[in-house]
């Protein structure tokens, strides 16, 4: 007798067309075609009259993907580490301090542009019961000359 836990684990073992892999992987059957005119997953043989089976290793490829992506590294990038194309150790450090580098450059852009919002936010003469002016408000809010926090130089 084949108890639940084994037959899962089985199941998940199993290879799988496209439509499961990318249920478990969390994204649609075109990202996966996508990623595969890219470069960045293989596209597994077709049995004749069949449909194409892929491993349960592809979702953790597209998981590793999707997870490079939110730091920011591009495609290719993320198919030269997946391929092992980065020659030493120290590239794949540089790529990482050049993103680095990037998400501070973008860290300090979003917190300019959010304490400007908080202090529009504050300053614009705005009453609860009247129409409010909306962008009018905040453009002529923004351009005012006691307001050299909002203007970059």
């Amino acid at each position: 007798m084949i108890s639940a836990g084994s037959l899962e684990s089985r199941m998940i073992e199993m290879p799988m067309k496209i439509g499961e892999l990318a249920r478990q992987a969390g994204v649609g059957v075109e990202t996966i075609r996508y990623y595969q005119r890219r470069g960045l997953l293989r596209i597994p043989p077709r049995p004749p009259g069949s449909y194409r089976r892929y491993s349960r290793d592809m979702v953790d490829t597209i998981v590793q993907i999707r997870k490079l992506r939110t730091l920011g590294f591009s495609l290719e990038e993320i198919r030269m580490l997946l391929q092992g194309q980065a020659e030493a150790c120290r590239d794949v450090r540089v790529s990482i301090e050049r993103h680095i580098g990037s998400t501070g450059r973008k860290l300090k852009e979003l917190t300019w542009r959010l304490g400007c919002l908080q202090r529009a936010l504050k300053e614009i003469p705005c009453e609860k019961d009247r129409r409010c002016c909306g962008l009018v408000c905040l453009t002529v809010w923004a351009k005012g000359p006691q307001r050299p926090f909002c203007r970059k130089g």
